[in-house]
């Protein structure tokens, strides 16, 4: 059986996934523009979900 996620658990995970990302971006400099876009689209898909 697969576990099911709330939208609010699904909004939760990629907040906290995009907000690694953009951490990630502040230590890694070679790949920094594509990390910042990672996490802000994680980011913005979580916003979206939890509306």
């Amino acid at each position: 059986m697969r576990p099911r996620l709330t939208r609010q658990q699904l909004s939760d995970l990629l907040d906290v996934a995009g907000l690694a990302v953009l951490d990630a971006a502040a230590w890694c400099w070679c790949p920094i523009a594509g990390l910042v876009v990672l996490g802000a689209a994680l980011l913005l898909a979580g916003w979206v979900i939890d509306r």
